[in-house]
């Protein structure tokens, strides 16, 4: 009876190691995962039962070994229950969703410093939705800089020189908005019915020419505005010199395949030109002169140039040649009496 006594207490006192140990382990991972905490708690308990179950009908030695045993596999439990319990730990440190990468700054394009001219003070409600939508989509590319330059006024040359912001009180030694810098001037006529990819095309027109203008067709539904010759025997004829017909610019694209059409002069209606062309030009651009031929009859012809004529014999006599783009081809209003 006294063995079996020592075996009671011998088994007992295993067992309060295995839960001591199993406590330990559980107030070490209460807080990483208690579904495995619990998992442990109750593997330890029902292995200490079943090793004290043992005493009562067992002899000694095989009870010892067996509780023993059932702590060591306690023991085996507590440990891989930690090592889960480490491992969740580590998992729930690292965020399900990584936070995006910071971004780099992106390089910043070329922009180009662009000013519009806008003569006139009355515009049609297609130019209005031309210039809205063209406006909207410039700023958006965020390659240009824009500067709008209106004008108004009885007399056109001064209106051109406005919208260059030219001041009378200066001198004559000044250059368009007092030297300050810009990239490229675009001067569009009131009654202009024009697109976004015009405009674009316009600028991007003057990477290689200086001066371009674009095609659009006259008053008189028959020819461009646009002069390929200053040919004063058809002058002399007719008072006026030669425009160039549609048919005429269809034919020299089916001959040459070019796009770019080189001119003495164009209407102002549609046209960009970069700033160099006036650093080398003089105030005050517009300035008209009076031309004068003599007929064969001996008449002496004479006949005033407009602003925009004046001006484009200034750019050429500057070594400026003027291109005509023969991709772009802008609407013109015009009222017609039918």
């Amino acid at each position: 009876m006294n063995d079996d006594n020592a075996v009671v207490d011998a088994a007992v006192v295993v067992a309060d190691v295995a839960v001591a140990v199993a406590d330990a382990v559980v107030d070490a991972v209460a807080d990483v995962a208690s579904t495995e905490v619990n998992v442990v708690v109750d593997a330890v308990a029902d292995a200490v039962a079943d090793a004290v179950a043992e005493v009562a009908s067992t002899e000694v030695n095989v009870v010892v070994d067996a509780v023993v045993d059932a702590a060591a596999a306690a023991a085996d439990v507590v440990v891989a229950a930690a090592a889960a319990a480490v491992e969740v730990e580590a998992v729930a440190d690292v965020p399900a969703t990584l936070p995006p990468l910071p971004q780099l700054p992106q390089p910043t394009p070329n922009v180009k410093k662009i000013v519009f001219a806008l003569p006139g003070d009355n515009f049609s409600s297609k130019f209005l939705i031309s210039w809205t939508a063209t406006i909207s989509k410039l700023w958006e590319t965020r390659k240009y800089d824009i500067m709008i330059s209106p004008a108004t006024g009885s007399f056109v040359p001064f209106v051109r020189m406005t919208t260059l912001g030219l001041d009378v009180l200066r001198g004559q030694d000044q250059k368009p908005f007092n030297g300050q810098p810009f990239d490229v001037w675009i001067t569009i006529d009131s009654d202009i019915v024009f697109t976004y990819e015009q405009v674009e095309k316009l600028i991007e027109a003057t990477e290689e020419h200086p001066v371009v203008a674009g095609m659009y067709r006259m008053a008189d539904l028959t020819n461009y505005a646009f002069v390929k010759d200053w040919d004063t025997s058809y002058f002399k004829e007719n008072g006026t010199f030669k425009f160039i017909k549609p048919e005429d610019i269809e034919v020299w694209k089916k001959e040459t395949e070019f796009k770019y059409f080189s001119v003495v002069y164009s209407g102002m209606g549609f046209m960009a030109i970069r700033k160099e062309v006036f650093d080398n030009i003089k105030y005050p651009y517009f300035d008209s002169e009076i031309v004068t031929i003599q007929a064969d009859d001996g008449t002496v012809i004479r006949d005033i140039c407009s602003e925009d004529v004046s001006f484009c014999k200034k750019i050429t006599q500057a070594g400026y040649q003027i291109m005509v783009n023969t991709d772009i081809r802008v609407g013109h209003i015009k009222s017609l009496v039918i």
